[in-house]
């Protein structure tokens, strides 16, 4: 009998060894924070970014984790503000060893941490749009100054903007109004259409902002309308994505309305309803992949997670959740590559090159800590309920 436990007892261990099982080891895991607008405005947003997450981190831990350690997420809410995104991380990092962050949500929150997730060295791989997070100097008087250890797996907004002006030129838009969010979001929107517009031969002849908590935009939007417009592009997320365009509706503006590249999400039928019919916006494809071609390389891949996706919260995936699953993954793989060390972890995502995600293909380099291009995103229009893929 002796000699038959023995056995076993080596078989076991020749078991774990193999799969790397946390359990036959009793190892720690590692331990990546994940820090989401749980609660607030962006609720929605923060909320399909986590369970995007969870998918990644699941699927390593059903496989045997990571050289025998499980994969943990240590999970707070930003409640959509600045203020409680840092007293959500300096929570996090005072209570608890983690390799890694990802998120937060929006730009302002982002913005609001980043300069303690540069103090501490820790990779933080960010779902927030603006291109702020990574332009922007910590230092005010050192341009130089610029973020070593955040990036970013949204679009870069300036190429979101570039998306919309190159299609509203090839279809005779030229004149158009900016209606945006007065917050970090929405500021850097507008200094990217500042940009971009010109350089497609589209002119910005109005200008008007709203607060992220107004609930009707018509003042701006009747403004704006009386200067001729032929094109609108509305920058925002949260509850004003349905509000401008039952507002447009309402005034019976004839002049095309586009929004951000975060609009392209169930959340914007609940809050749109048939005013959201036609317009248009950028996108990740994860919304039209039965619609893409064959040959997109990317095709198969999104459509498995789709499938996954719906298997296991019973419901669609917006733009929002590719977003967060490309952190989730360029993240774990570091972490599968180097280790649980920080900065390692670090050298590894900047270094991710030709990784075919859900939102692009990510090609990052010390210079650019987002790594998707203009040509990784495609334009769509909401149309019965669902999503169009145009040129």
């Amino acid at each position: 009998m002796k000699g038959k436990a023995l056995v076993i007892v080596a078989v076991s261990l020749a078991v774990c060894f193999m799969v790397g099982s946390p359990l036959c080891f009793g190892a720690e895991p590692i331990k990546i924070a994940g820090i989401f607008a749980l609660t607030g405005r962006a609720a929605h947003i923060g909320t399909a970014q986590r369970d995007a997450v969870l998918i990644a981190i699941d699927e390593v831990n059903e496989q045997g984790g990571i050289n025998g350690r499980k994969l943990e997420m240590v999970m707070e809410d930003t409640e959509s503000t600045p203020t409680k995104a840092v007293m959500a991380l300096k929570k996090i990092l005072e209570a608890e060893d983690v390799a890694a962050i990802i998120g937060p949500t929006l730009t302002g929150t982002a913005m609001a941490m980043r300069g303690f997730i540069e103090q501490e060295g820790i990779p933080a791989f960010m779902h927030s749009g603006g291109d702020v997070i990574l332009k922007a100097p910590l230092k005010k008087d050192d341009p130089t100054s610029l973020p070593k250890w955040t990036f970013k797996s949204p679009y870069k907004a300036a190429d979101a903007m570039g998306k919309i002006c190159e299609h509203m030129s090839k279809h005779g838009i030229s004149k158009i109004g900016f209606l945006y969010s007065n917050e970090g979001f929405g500021k850097d929107g507008l200094k990217n259409v500042k940009v971009q517009a010109p350089k497609y031969g589209v002119e910005v002849v109005a200008e008007e902002a709203f607060e992220p908590k107004d609930v009707d935009m018509t003042a701006q939007l009747t403004r704006m309308n009386a200067k001729g417009v032929d094109g609108i592009i509305a920058w925002t997320v949260g509850p004003a994505m349905g509000i401008i365009p039952k507002n447009v509706k309402q005034l019976g503006i004839k002049a095309p309305l586009f929004e951000c590249h975060g609009a392209g999400d169930p959340i914007f039928w609940t809050v749109a309803g048939e005013a959201g019919e036609g317009v248009m916006m950028p996108s990740t494809k994860i919304v039209v992949a039965d619609q893409l071609p064959d040959s997109d390389p990317q095709k198969k891949k999104i459509q498995a997670y789709v499938k996954a996706y719906r298997e296991k919260f019973n419901r669609e995936p917006g733009t929002m959740v590719a977003y967060g699953a490309d952190a989730a993954y360029i993240v774990v793989d570091a972490i599968k590559k180097v280790g649980a060390d920080r900065a390692k972890i670090r050298d590894a995502i900047e270094n991710t090159q030709g990784y075919l995600g859900i939102s692009g293909i990510y090609n990052i380099t010390p210079e650019d800590h987002n790594g998707l291009s203009m040509k990784d995103i495609v334009m769509i229009k909401a149309t019965k309920g669902g999503w169009e893929l145009m040129d």
